[in-house]
C-alpha cells in the first residue's frame, strides 16, 4: 500500500504588487493566483509521483506578513492535522532554507511538532511551469529586493496617505469616508494593507515621523 502525504505550500504576501490574497477556494485557485504556490504544487506532485506516495490532499496558506513566517500558520495545519493522524500521511513541503540567504520558517516546524505532524522536505529544483521556467533562487532574490526596495519607501508612504487623509479630513469627511476613499484611490496603509476606520484613527495620532 502506498504511503500517504498531503501537500502543504504557503506564500508570502507581496503588498508592492498588489498581491495580499489567495483567495478562498482550492489550491488551484491559489495556484492561479500565485506562481510560488503553483510551483510549490508542481514540486509536491512531482516528489510523490517519483517516491510512491499518494497525495491525497493539498492545502494552500497565504502568510499575515510579507517579511516572516507567523502563528497563523497554525490554523491550516490543525485543519489537516486529524487527516494526517487518521491516514497516518506526511506532510510534503518546499523546503526553501536551503536556498542562500533564506531562513527556515520556525513557525511552519514549531506548529507542525505540537500537533505531532511529519514534515517532509522537498528540495526547491528549478522546474518548468505553464508561463516558463522558475528558479527559486532566483525568483527569491528578486522578491527581497523588491521587499527591501518598499521598506525603503514606506515613510513617503505613510506621508502621502496622511496628507490625503487630512485634505479629505478638512473638508467635513470622517474616518469611515476617508479610509474608503484612501482604498479606492489605492493608497493602501504603509504596511500595504487596506485601511478601516480604527486603522486610519491609529495612524493619524502617530507623530508625523512614525
Amino acid at each position: 500500500m502506498k504511503r500517504k502525504a498531503i501537500g502543504f505550500y504557503w506564500t508570502l504576501p507581496a503588498p508592492w504588487a498588489g498581491f495580499t490574497d489567495i483567495g478562498k477556494g482550492d489550491v488551484d485557485e491559489a495556484a492561479r493566483r500565485s506562481r510560488t504556490i503553483r510551483y510549490q504544487r508542481e514540486a509536491c506532485r512531482r516528489h510523490a509521483r517519483e517516491h510512491g506516495l499518494d497525495l491525497i490532499h493539498e492545502v494552500a496558506f497565504l502568510e499575515t506578513e510579507p517579511d516572516r513566517g507567523t502563528e497563523f500558520i497554525r490554523g491550516p495545519l490543525e485543519q489537516i492535522a486529524p487527516l494526517c493522524r487518521d491516514q497516518h500521511a506526511r506532510v510534503l513541503y518546499v523546503d526553501f532554507k536551503v536556498l542562500e540567504g533564506w531562513r527556515r520558517n520556525d513557525a511552519l516546524h514549531a506548529e507542525a511538532t505540537r500537533l505531532g505532524l511529519r514534515l517532509d522536505p522537498v528540495w526547491p529544483r528549478d522546474l518548468p511551469l505553464d508561463d516558463g521556467p522558475y528558479d527559486p533562487a532566483e525568483h527569491f532574490s528578486a522578491w527581497r529586493h523588491d521587499h527591501q526596495r518598499w521598506m525603503a519607501d514606506k515613510p513617503a508612504r505613510a506621508a502621502t496617505a496622511r496628507t490625503r487623509a487630512l485634505d479629505l479630513a478638512a473638508t467635513g469627511a470622517k474616518n469611515p469616508a476617508i479610509a474608503a476613499t484612501l482604498n479606492a484611490e489605492g493608497l493602501p496603509t504603509p504596511t500595504g494593507k487596506e485601511w478601516t476606520a480604527d486603522a486610519l484613527r491609529k495612524f493619524l495620532a502617530l507623530p508625523t515621523n512614525s
